[in-house]
């Protein structure tokens, strides 16, 4: 095997159509199934219960966004409510709350059920119970559900049974409460109802009842439907599912009403006591104000800061126009120190201007006056004269002038200061007084909206409008469970694809060769020259005048081999040395080495070898012979005549047996003894058939290969592996052998050309 591992593995092509017919063989395991899968389906749905889809659909306020909707988006006190998004998301959890749930249950009764009693199933009748049934009061704390069977008793009267009854009784009478185990009960007869046969009555304890309803409800927000809710639920009964959903609806809406009137009441009263506490603050608050401005002694904090600014804008501009004066009086001045001519027209006082064109003009006349005399002249000293006496006064006027301008100046920045201060404080006055205006702000307003919510609080009160509108009421729409025709077509589809699964499996872990197609697939370039038919008798070999179908593969064989061996030849004249081999024991080479040899044998002479001396098999259809081929060959014998005899089957047929077991038949077959023997009974037979030992367990068939004009390669059906192809087609190559052609050996009749698709083949 571990030869086998090493081969390569070799492509395989799919063929469609043999795929198929692989499967269509199998055709009526496939129908058997089917037909099987297919009762099952029916016998389901006969004996399940019918399961059916009730729903119910509501609808929610939903807030829009802009104009009057915005301003009352905060009211959801106010008549159903304005609900978003997220709080939808939320009611969906209300709405099966377990104590909506609870009240559900015990406003329909829907902890005890009725049976009808039935051999394989129990349906629950419900609404077409002649009976009801309540359970008043439970004391087991263990109790979570029993069964009894009710059955009609005396005339008013019914018996309990197959339950634990106090005391054995058994036996009590319609709308009287009725201890039993669990707690306390009571039954009664609904008016004009026939109770003529035994029910089954069911008690549950009224968790074990919640937790049932609340998962058979399903609450779903549909997209794309707006602020829609739907309710579903799913069971065997519509009217029961029909009830449950609309007294889960009504108990909805009436619970949200009564929860919505508490809360309006306490809101209402909330408000009351905050108005009278806001109203006090709102007095103090007033009061502080009042005080504020008597204190500060304003009456328009706003309008005093404003006329302090602009006081101060205009006491800085002429303050900066005064020291714009006062720098130009000193400047002047101490231009006036000198004999220079000074600045007029600087917007001084006109005294002061006047005093200095009356300076200037002395002082031109004596620099005219210079140029025609000297200093003594008489004139020019009166001139010095009157300049001294015009500069004293301007100098006087210019300190009297600096001496105005800097009272003025410091009378400006007196109030120009003053002014400051009162701009500094009013910052502070302004914060404190913005605080105490804003405290009036908050509380007013707070107190508006508190008396805008007392109304509407009151409106609310009188409001009764269900927090959810009902669009659909509770409706049955469409079977869930079972789907008819669901089922059916999977029952149908299982039937297909199991019995096809398991044949793909058989298939795929089936390794063994099957037909001529296995060889030709698993090796493309092979030539399979006959298939032969599986035979029942293990020795069977073709006989005289045998038209079956056995000995008519043998014929189509020989037929092969005689068109091989013509073509091989230059001459043009067939025979030749035939080699018979396989990869193991028991693929039948003995069998096919055989019958060929006796086809043959019909026209021609033919001699069979038995080259297998480790485990000779022409025994089985020959009597057993001491002499053969390896006496032969360690013999002093030159001619081999003494170890050939007749086969007694056919006169033209001899046999030469492998004789006494060897030691080394790998070396006496390599011997040139053996190879001019070969040459030596080719002129004598015109087919030598060799049956040698199987190729891949020893070695002693490769020498045999090189003398041998055909080597026929046996493969048996159901029993040669396909990895055994490989080998052979490995041993083909890498020994050159030219002329191998497979035989595939014990073939069934539907894998062969002589199966059911052509018919049985053959004369009678």
């Amino acid at each position: 095997m571990e030869l086998l591992e090493s081969l390569p593995q070799k492509h395989k092509n799919l063929d469609l159509k043999k795929e198929i017919l692989k499967y269509l063989k199998n055709w009526y395991w496939i129908l058997g199934c089917m037909i099987l899968c297919y009762a099952t389906a029916k016998i389901y749905l006969r004996y399940t219960n019918v399961q059916y889809l009730s729903k119910a659909t509501l609808k929610f306020p939903v807030s829009r966004t802009g104009g009057n909707a915005a301003m009352l988006s905060d009211l959801k006190t106010l008549g159903a409510g304005i609900y978003d998004g997220w709080e939808l998301q939320g009611e969906t959890a209300v709405i099966t709350a377990k104590p909506l749930l609870e009240k559900v249950v015990e406003n329909l009764d829907l902890n005890v059920g009725f049976y009808g009693i039935g051999n394989i199933k129990s349906p629950e009748i419900y609404d077409k119970s002649p009976l009801t049934a309540k359970i008043l009061k439970v004391d087991s704390a263990t109790f979570s559900q029993i069964s009894y069977e009710i059955s009609p008793s005396e005339s008013h009267s019914y018996k309990l049974s197959d339950g634990e009854l106090k005391n054995g009784k058994n036996v009590f009478k319609f709308g009287v409460p009725v201890q039993l185990p669990f707690g306390t009960v009571i039954i009664n007869k609904k008016p004009d109802s026939k109770f003529s046969k035994p029910l089954k009555i069911v008690f549950r304890d009224m968790k074990t009842s919640i937790s049932s309803l609340e998962n058979s409800i399903t609450v779903t927000l549909p997209e794309g439907k707006g602020s829609m809710m739907e309710l579903s639920m799913t069971g065997a009964i519509p009217k029961k599912s029909e009830d449950i959903l609309n007294e889960l609806v009504n108990q909805y809406n009436a619970g949200s009403v009564k929860d919505r009137n508490r809360e309006s009441q306490n809101s209402q009263d909330f408000i009351d006591e905050r108005l009278a506490i806001i109203s006090k603050d709102l007095s103090g608050i007033e009061n502080q104000k009042e005080g504020f401005k008597k204190e500060n002694k304003i009456t328009d904090l706003d309008s005093e800061a404003s006329l302090a600014l602009d006081n101060s804008n205009s006491n800085m501009k002429q303050l900066v126009d005064l020291s714009i004066q006062l720098d130009l009086v000193n400047s002047i001045f101490a231009a006036s120190s000198g004999d220079k001519l000074l600045p007029t027209n600087m917007g001084l006082s006109p005294a002061t201007e006047s005093y200095i064109s009356e300076y200037n003009k002395f002082l031109l006349s004596k620099s005219i006056l210079l140029k025609q005399a000297t200093v003594e002249n008489p004139s020019v000293v009166n001139l010095n004269k009157q300049i001294d006496e015009a500069k004293s006064l301007v100098r006087q006027n210019l300190i009297e002038s600096k001496e105005a301008l800097q009272l003025k100046i410091a009378q400006i920045q007196g109030s120009l200061n003053a002014d400051r201060d009162r701009i500094n404080k009013y910052p502070t006055q302004e914060k404190i007084f913005r605080g105490i205006e804003r405290q009036q702000t908050l509380k007013e307003q707070l107190y508006l909206y508190l008396l805008q919510k007392r109304e509407e609080n009151a409106i609310a009160l009188a409001v009764t409008t269900p927090k959810a509108q009902v669009v659909n009421p509770a409706y049955t729409s469409e079977i869930v469970k079972p789907k008819r025709q669901q089922i059916i077509l999977v029952a149908l589809l299982a039937g297909l694809l199991l019995p096809i699964l398991f044949f793909y499996t058989k298939f795929s872990l089936d390794t063994k060769v099957h037909s001529k197609g296995s060889i030709t697939s698993r090796i493309p370039n092979s030539s399979v020259i006959a298939e032969i038919p599986l035979s029942k008798n293990k020795n069977a070999w073709v006989e005289a005048n045998d038209f079956s179908v056995f000995a008519e593969s043998f014929r189509i064989l020989t037929s092969n081999l005689k068109f091989i061996l013509k073509t091989k030849k230059e001459s043009g004249t067939s025979g030749g040395v035939i080699l018979i081999t396989s990869s193991v024991k028991g693929e039948g080479k003995t069998t096919i080495s055989m019958n060929t040899a006796l086809t043959l044998a019909g026209t021609s002479k033919v001699l069979i070898i038995g080259a297998d001396m480790r485990n000779p098999q022409l025994q089985r259809f020959l009597d057993r012979q001491n002499t053969g081929l390896t006496d032969y060959l360690i013999s002093d014998e030159t001619s081999p005549e003494a170890y050939i005899f007749p086969s007694e089957i056919h006169k033209n047929l001899d046999v030469m047996f492998s004789g006494t077991s060897a030691p080394n038949p790998n070396d006496l077959l390599d011997m040139q003894k053996f190879d001019d023997m070969i040459t030596d009974l080719k002129s004598k037979y015109r087919y030598l058939i060799i049956d040698s030992a199987p190729v891949m367990l020893v070695s002693d068939t490769l020498h045999l290969t090189e003398i041998s004009d055909v080597v026929l390669y046996v493969a048996k059906a159901n029993f040669t592996e396909k990895n055994m192809l490989d080998f052979a087609e490995e041993f083909r190559k890498s020994n050159e052998i030219k002329n191998m052609f497979f035989v595939l050996n014990n073939v069934e009749p539907e894998n062969s050309r002589y199966g059911r698709k052509h018919g049985y083949y053959g004369y009678h």
